[in-house]
């Protein structure tokens, strides 16, 4: 089965954080960087131009603001999903970039594998916030609302979880990563509202979402 090739482009102006990401998504099959720059326009001008589906955007660009660049981007290219990095992402910044249709928020502390699981969740249509952002923003429930239901993946990793597999057990039976198996678990602790991997097998016991251990 053929995999398929996710175009990125990239705007930050660190340039040796750029060229870390550049060089970790080269690194992949299922990722190809088409644009790295330094700037929101020239960002812009390389979309009118050429086609992609993800934009990876610093949050703090010089004479840009990396959620108005965003809005932008959602607007005028709606089939794009749009990521922000930065090096001091706050709740604030998540909350207004989760209203104009962000779906990734990437700090720059994260380890190169967290990066790849996080941005191959965001690819599938889902939304990934860091865990301890998430929880000041309000709470789960605006994630879990812009989230929706649990996609037909998670539901296998909840029913696992309640079965006591552990995350490297999940990994293994579903042929994932064991980042993107938490990744996973912590998407649907937010979406069921639960605050630890026990209260989400019993929230989605309650709900019916799964029988629960035997």
């Amino acid at each position: 089965m053929q995999q398929t090739l996710h175009r990125v482009a990239i705007a930050d102006d660190h340039p040796l954080y750029r060229s870390a990401i550049v060089d970790l998504l080269a690194r992949t099959p299922d990722f190809e960087v088409v644009c790295s720059v330094d700037t929101l326009p020239q960002l812009s001008d390389f979309m009118t131009k050429n086609t992609f589906d993800l934009a990876i955007v610093d949050v703090q660009l010089p004479g840009s603001d990396g959620v108005a660049g965003a809005r932008e981007i959602r607007t005028r290219w709606p089939a794009v999903k749009v990521a922000l990095i930065s090096g001091d992402m706050t709740a604030d910044v998540v909350a207004k970039a989760l209203a104009v249709g962000v779906t990734g928020f990437l700090p720059k502390t994260f380890s190169p594998d967290v990066i790849l699981a996080a941005l191959r969740l965001v690819m599938t249509g889902a939304i990934y916030v860091p865990h301890d952002l998430a929880s000041t923003t309000g709470g789960p429930a605006p994630v879990r609302q812009a989230e929706g239901p649990l996609t037909g993946r998670e539901a296998e990793v909840i029913d696992r979880m309640a079965r006591g597999d552990t995350y490297k057990e999940i990994a293994r039976e579903l042929d994932l990563a064991e980042v993107t198996v938490k990744l996973h678990a912590q998407r649907i602790a937010r979406k069921l509202g639960a605050r630890n991997r026990a209260e989400a097998i019993a929230r989605a016991v309650r709900d019916g979402l799964i029988k629960g251990p035997a």
